[in-house]
């Protein structure tokens, strides 16, 4: 959480107009929707952090879990769309199968009895033993994935426009990520809380957000 539930509900108002803006600037853009789509979950997952934190209702829990289960996802195929690769829809369900996997177990099991805690910084959540730990393969696998896209992406474009958009996902991923990891692996008193930090990096991603709109448009790039 960001230091007071009235953080969490500005960053949900930023995050949400961000989303907005961004859909609205080109509606039939592909890369307009998703990252509007990914702007609206960041935004949707510190609402429900000011909503544990004000009602102490379990379904905020699951659905701040459930948020942070989508995003891994969505930015493979925000790779995938600066990377121009259309897939088979077969290829899409299984890209998408570790997502509904880990919705559905926090949407419909038991795992998550319990509210998450309003700590003076951190969202505290619950231990979720092994689930945990799959959970968190699943961020390294796809995120690392989404990066390498991004690679390839760099390399196959034809513009050097294209090339620098490309650089910048990159850039989005590593700011995202990065500070992510150093706090669950460097700081091991936040090892389950690492959620939580999402507002902070979260708002850095929407700043990067911001410039990756601007150039696209400022070169006229489509997708």
């Amino acid at each position: 959480m960001c230091f007071a539930p009235y953080i969490s509900l500005a960053t949900f108002v930023i995050e949400f107009s961000l989303a907005l803006f961004f859909l609205l600037r080109d509606p039939r853009d592909n890369l307009n929707r998703m990252l509007a789509l990914i702007s609206f979950l960041l935004g949707f997952y510190q609402l429900n952090e000011f909503l544990i934190c004000t009602t102490g209702f379990n379904l905020f829990s699951r659905l701040a879990v459930i948020t942070t289960s989508l995003l891994p996802v969505l930015a493979v195929f925000f790779a995938l769309i600066v990377f121009r690769k259309k897939l088979r829809f077969y290829w899409r369900i299984l890209i998408c199968a570790p997502a509904v996997f880990f919705v559905l177990m926090f949407a419909i099991s038991d795992i998550l009895r319990e509210s998450a805690t309003c700590m003076t910084i951190f969202i505290q959540y619950p231990y979720f033993g092994l689930v945990w730990r799959f959970l968190g393969l699943y961020y390294i696998v796809y995120l690392v994935a989404a990066l390498i896209l991004f690679y390839f992406a760099s390399l196959s474009v034809k513009t050097k426009e294209e090339r620098r958009l490309s650089h910048l996902g990159m850039l989005a991923m590593l700011i995202f990520t990065v500070p992510t990891f150093v706090f669950l692996l460097f700081l091991p008193v936040f090892n389950v809380q690492f959620p939580s930090v999402l507002c902070e990096f979260g708002l850095l991603l929407a700043i990067e957000l911001i410039v990756l709109i601007w150039y696209k448009e400022k070169h006229n790039l489509k997708y």
